[in-house]
């Protein structure tokens, strides 16, 4: 049986009563939560010591399989006249990018990648980045918003690029798409599945997703000339299957092409789609059964489901691995493929302006 591990400054923590941990596709950092439950014995009221300290780096592992790399959060003893509890719960490393300003000398980027701000801004937290995807072209301009944290500042480039920003179980910001890697086993109503709940609505879904760029465009055909005479872009990005009248505006000034602006509306469409289509399904244990693996975000599974009425192969969002007195069990959270890409080429239906 696989036992989860805590490892902090060189020691080696274990038999945690209750475990929580969460990895997902859309989220920069992992997370996790442990805790230990005792009795009191023969009333014997003993100090408790706290040998794990806030704010040490630490790993968690199942399995001797590293799952988080990070920072310990929070030290939470509690106690009655009956027990002792104690909860560890802590990040990846990545939490830091998450929670923390960027600090710039300029407060601007000037013709760089996604990849290159993305380094830069990593550096001083000891991140490194890791790149498996097509960052697309160099940013002509990037200003920097006063206070503005490293997640809020890549993330509002990643929607521009239509790629994601995950982390790995190393602790490393991963930009990426979503994988056509396949988990190995499927997700089948009377056979695996111990619980569903799914969430189908319209209430973040738009008809029309209008993306404005109110400063001047960067590109070649722009160079020297006047602010008056560059003017904005606009692209109008529409969902089909919302049939009433629900638009939305998007202001972003760091678009500087008409392509640029239509991958944001598609993004923006698209990130709806799975945050309004999405099923969780508890299984037990921690490993697919049929390859021996911890079960992962970012890889397809087949799903047949017929109280959702679902029967077709989807996209593995988030992962939460937990047990407590219920015991092992696995929380998988399954969204369309297509909900968490952009497509390559701008769609037909995209209407783009130079000016408007």
């Amino acid at each position: 049986m696989d036992k989860i591990t805590l490892k902090v400054d060189g020691k080696v923590y274990e038999g945690w009563t209750k475990v929580q941990v969460t990895r997902a596709l859309d989220n920069m950092a992992g997370t996790f939560e442990l805790s230990l439950t005792w009795k009191w014995m023969d009333n014997q009221y003993q100090a408790v010591s706290a040998p794990i300290q806030q704010g040490e780096a630490c790993m968690v592992e199942i399995g001797g399989e590293r799952v988080i790399t990070g920072y310990i959060d929070d030290w939470i003893p509690s106690y009655d006249d009956e027990q002792v509890q104690i909860s560890v719960s802590g990040r990846d490393k990545t939490a830091d990018l998450v929670d923390c300003s960027v600090v710039h000398s300029s407060g601007q980027f000037n013709n760089q990648t996604l990849t290159q701000i993305a380094k830069t801004v990593c550096k001083p937290f000891g991140i490194d980045v890791i790149v498996n995807t097509d960052v697309g072209a160099a940013f002509q301009r990037v200003q920097l918003e006063q206070g503005e944290t490293a997640h809020e500042l890549l993330a509002r480039l990643a929607k521009q690029r239509g790629v994601l920003l995950t982390s790995d179980t190393f602790g490393n910001l991963v930009i990426t798409c979503t994988s056509k890697e396949k988990s190995g086993t499927a997700l089948i109503l009377g056979q695996n599945i111990l619980a569903a709940r799914g969430r189908f609505s319209w209430r973040d879904r738009f008809s029309q997703f209008t993306v404005k760029s109110t400063g001047p465009s960067f590109g070649e055909k722009w160079d020297g000339a006047g602010l008056s005479s560059v003017g904005g872009i606009k692209a109008e990005v529409t969902d089909s299957e919302i049939t009433r009248y629900r638009p939305m505006i998007i202001i972003n000034e760091e678009i500087a092409t008409a392509d640029g602006a239509s991958k944001r509306g598609q993004w923006e469409r698209q990130r709806s789609i799975a945050r309004s289509n999405s099923a969780e399904y508890t299984v037990t244990g921690w490993r697919i059964p049929d390859t021996g693996k911890l079960w992962n975000f970012n890889q397809l599974i087949s799903v047949q489901d017929p109280i959702f009425g679902i029967d077709k192969e989807l996209l593995i969002k988030t992962v939460m691995f937990s047990e407590d007195d219920s015991g092992r069990l696995a929380v998988i959270s399954v969204v369309p493929p297509d909900a968490m890409e952009i497509p390559a080429q701008i769609e037909k239906k995209t209407k783009v302006a130079a000016k408007w």
